[in-house]
């Protein structure tokens, strides 16, 4: 039976996952910036929301 995960094992796995869901957002932030209104409006993002989405902190959101 294999053994239990230890603390750093989990911890470790929390800062990965989070690490990872930091640079999913970075690329859609980076995806979005780089489309047109026209692109946007076919997505059902209004240019409004995509500037927001673009301006939010890189690191904290």
């Amino acid at each position: 039976m294999p053994a239990a995960p230890t603390e750093a094992t989990t911890r470790l796995g929390r800062i990965w996952a989070a690490v990872l869901l930091w640079h999913q957002k970075r690329e859609g932030r980076r995806a979005l910036r780089g489309l047109t209104a026209s692109e946007l409006k076919d997505i059902g993002v209004s240019q409004s929301d995509a500037a927001r989405e673009v301006g939010k902190s890189f690191f904290w959101d």
